[in-house]
C-alpha cells in the first residue's frame, strides 16, 4: 500500500458554517450596540440546553473540565486529611484536583474490560477518611453508575463523575448527567464538542449545589437588586462567544458521536484477525458509548517489543500518528515524587503499558482507516523480524 500520513488531529469534533455564524453574530452585536461581552444571556441559554441534553436538571458552564473538578471539590468541602479515590488511567487533572485541596489521592484499579474505575476495588480502599470518589467515563464509555450509587449510599461518600469524554453518553439507555452528586464535562479542542479551544460544564440534579456553583464560578457573586459577594470564589466563567458556539456544537455532537462510532467499528473490524491487538468490546448502536477514543492494546504477551517501539515505528515508518490516552497517574512527576506506583493496581499497570489510540476522527476517511489497519499489521511484522 502506498505510504500516506494520517496524523493525530488537534480538533476532535466538527466546526461548520453555523459555528462561524454564531461567532459573527456575537461580534456584530457588540459593534452595533457599542456594548461589551458581559453580562451573558447566551450562558443561561446554553446551560439550560446542555442540562436537557445530558439528562440533568441543572448545568453550570465553566471554562474547563479542570475548573469544574476544582469547583466540585470546593463545593463539597474536600480538605486536608480527606481521601478521594480515583482511577490511575485518566488525565492528570482527575487526580491533581485533589492535591490542590490538600487531600490525599487514593488510586483504585480499573475494570479489565471497560478500563473504567473498578467499584469492587474502590470498596476495598474506602476508609473512614474517604470523602469522595471520582470515577471517569473513560473514552466516552460510562462507568458502572449503579455500583457507584450503592457505594455512595453505603459509605456516605460523594460521587463526582469526570465526564470529560462523555457528552451524549448513556448508561442503560439513559443520559448520565444526573448521576452521582455532580458530573464534570469538557469542551476542549480534542473533545467531541468544542467551545473555541476550552470550556466545560457541571451538571447535577441538586438545586442547592447548582446555586452554590453559579456563585463560586463567578467570584462568589450573587446577582440581584444589589450584587453581593457571599462566599470566596474565582472567575471560572465561560465567555459569551463560547456559550453561543456551545449551542451550535450541542446541535451536532450526537452526529459527531455517530460518525466516530461508525469509523471505530470499521477500523476494529479490520483488526479482528490481528492476534497481537486487543480490541475493546465491540460497539453496538445502542450501548451508550460516546466514542471519544478507540482504546486499542498491543498484547505484551504476544510480542517481543514494547508498545513505545511499536508507536515509534507506526509514526516514523508509516506516518500514522497514534498516541496514548493516558500515561498512568503514577508516572506524572507530581505523583511519582509522592511515591505513587502501579503496585496496588495491577490491571491498570498492564493496560497502561499496552494501550494506544489510533487517529480516528469524524472526518477520517475509510481509505485512511484501511491504511491505519494495514500500517498496524506491517509495523508488527517489521518489529517481529527485527527482534528475532
Amino acid at each position: 500500500m502506498e505510504k500516506r500520513t494520517v496524523p493525530w488531529l488537534r480538533l476532535g469534533g466538527l466546526y461548520e458554517e453555523d459555528d462561524l455564524e454564531a461567532v459573527t453574530e456575537i461580534l456584530n452585536a457588540q459593534i452595533r450596540e457599542s456594548a461589551g461581552f458581559f453580562r451573558l444571556p447566551e450562558e443561561p441559554n446554553f446551560e439550560r440546553a446542555f442540562a436537557e441534553h445530558e439528562g440533568a436538571k441543572y448545568a453550570s458552564a465553566v471554562n474547563s473540565c479542570g475548573s469544574a473538578l476544582d469547583l466540585c471539590l470546593t463545593l463539597l468541602g474536600i480538605r486536608e486529611g480527606d481521601e478521594v479515590i480515583t482511577t490511575p488511567l485518566t488525565f492528570v487533572a482527575s487526580a491533581s484536583c485533589v492535591l490542590t485541596k490538600g487531600a490525599k489521592v487514593v488510586l483504585a484499579d480499573i475494570d479489565p474490560e471497560s478500563y473504567c474505575l473498578d467499584p469492587e476495588d474502590v470498596e476495598r480502599k474506602v476508609t473512614s477518611r474517604t470523602k469522595a470518589v471520582i470515577p471517569v467515563h473513560l473514552a466516552g464509555l460510562p462507568a458502572d453508575i449503579d455500583a457507584f450509587e450503592k457505594i455512595r449510599e453505603k459509605y456516605v461518600v460523594h460521587i463526582v463523575y469526570d465526564a470529560a469524554h462523555a457528552v451524549s453518553a448513556k448508561y442503560k439507555g439513559k443520559k448520565i448527567g444526573n448521576a452521582g452528586d455532580l458530573s464534570c464535562y469538557s469542551f476542549h479542542s480534542a473533545k467531541n464538542m468544542c467551545t473555541l479551544g476550552e470550556g466545560g460544564a457541571i451538571t447535577t440534579d441538586n438545586k442547592e449545589y447548582h446555586q452554590k456553583l453559579q456563585s463560586l464560578k463567578s467570584f462568589g457573586f450573587v446577582y440581584g437588586e444589589k450584587d453581593e459577594v457571599v462566599i470566596p470564589g474565582f472567575n471560572y466563567r465561560m465567555t459569551k462567544v463560547q456559550s453561543a458556539v456551545g449551542l451550535t456544537q450541542l446541535k451536532k455532537v450526537d452526529r459527531v458521536v455517530r460518525l466516530r462510532r461508525e469509523k471505530m467499528r470499521y477500523l476494529n473490524v479490520l483488526l479482528e484477525e490481528v492476534e497481537e491487538i486487543i480490541l475493546p468490546k465491540p460497539l453496538s448502536t445502542d450501548d451508550g458509548h460516546a466514542c471519544h477514543l478507540d482504546m486499542l492494546r498491543l498484547d505484551e504477551g504476544k510480542v517481543s517489543f514494547s508498545r513505545d517501539e511499536f508507536l515509534e515505528c507506526l509514526k516514523k515508518d508509516y506516518g500514522v500518528g497514534a498516541t496514548i490516552h493516558y500515561p498512568p497517574i503514577w508516572e506524572w512527576r507530581i505523583f511519582e515524587e509522592r511515591g505513587y506506583t502501579g503496585k496496588d493496581t495491577p490491571v491498570a499497570a498492564r493496560v497502561c503499558r499496552e494501550l494506544f489510540n489510533p487517529p480516528v476522527f469524524p472526518k477520517t476517511s475509510e481509505e485512511d482507516l484501511s491504511y491505519i489497519a494495514w500500517a498496524i499489521k506491517e509495523a508488527i511484522s517489521k518489529l517481529r523480524k527485527q527482534h528475532i
